[in-house]
């Protein structure tokens, strides 16, 4: 990502990123084998909300949106993804969870609908003085926005060699790129009652060859192309981690899932 965006409630999309259904634009067939779940102790967290009607906004491939399925198999829940392949992907298998097409800024769906509204992994990305305003729109009143993130955890040697590598290979990349006072915006918004904060430790174990999967699944991968041959990304990126390989072969990576919920009051 380029070095111009701020952890404002703006865009932060950089001129690499005119429109959010481009950025990971051919990318689907990797982000849906190799990205991580997240904590299902995170999702039970969740049920204390009892959702019967639940939005999963940016849904990607339906990780996050299979997960709360499973979790709250009784309840209606609708995935909204921008990116046309990644919509494909997700909604290639029976599952019960309505598929749509749109943004996050620009919601099709109805007003007051909603007990809880879902991100994974995407908030960063958003026109979040956009989105919040249809959060208000679309929740009824008493409903829940939950943002979930997965976090590889710093000052470990496995986050520090893989950032390291990346923060040399695409340009403008920062570790910290999705570091912002979530609590404090949602805080300062007048519609928002209550905010809850919680973190969920786990491991992440993956072979070499399912962690470069991973990796060519990501946004900076992509972005590291523009600028170096694939091959040498991959074996750079190798050559960094193979010595934290363990005797089974496999990489052990520190992760979090982080979850802020903000309960909405009534629309403005």
């Amino acid at each position: 990502m380029e070095s111009t965006e701020r952890p404002t409630a703006g865009h932060p999309w950089s001129s690499r990123w005119t429109d959010p259904g481009t950025i990971f634009e051919g990318l689907a067939s990797d982000y849906d084998r190799f990205r991580p779940s997240y904590s299902p102790k995170a999702i039970d967290w969740l049920t204390l909300l009892r959702p019967r009607h639940i939005a999963d906004i940016a849904s990607g491939t339906g990780i996050l949106t299979h997960q709360l399925r499973s979790r709250f198999p009784d309840s209606f829940i609708v995935g909204i993804e921008p990116a046309r392949d990644m919509l494909r992907t997700a909604s290639g298998a029976p599952s019960g969870i309505h598929w749509l097409g749109g943004k996050a800024e620009t919601l099709p769906l109805a007003g007051g609908a909603f007990d809880l509204v879902t991100v994974g992994q995407a908030a960063h990305w958003f026109d979040r003085d956009l989105f919040h305003a249809e959060c208000s729109r679309i929740l009824r009143p008493g409903g829940t926005l939950a943002l979930l993130n997965n976090n590889r955890i710093r000052d470990t040697a496995i986050s520090e060699a893989y950032e390291t590598v990346l923060e040399g290979v695409s340009p403008g990349y920062r570790r910290t790129y999705r570091d912002h006072d979530r609590a404090g915006e949602l805080a300062a918004l007048p519609c928002v009652r209550t905010i809850r904060h919680r973190r969920f430790a786990w491991s992440w174990n993956r072979s070499m060859d399912e962690f470069l999967g991973y990796v060519r699944s990501t946004s900076h991968f992509r972005a590291a192309r523009a600028h170096h041959d694939r091959e040498l990304i991959l074996t750079t990126i190798e050559r960094a981690l193979a010595p934290l390989v363990n005797e089974a072969g496999l990489l052990t990576i520190p992760y979090e899932t982080e979850v802020f919920t903000a309960t909405f009051s009534t629309p403005t």
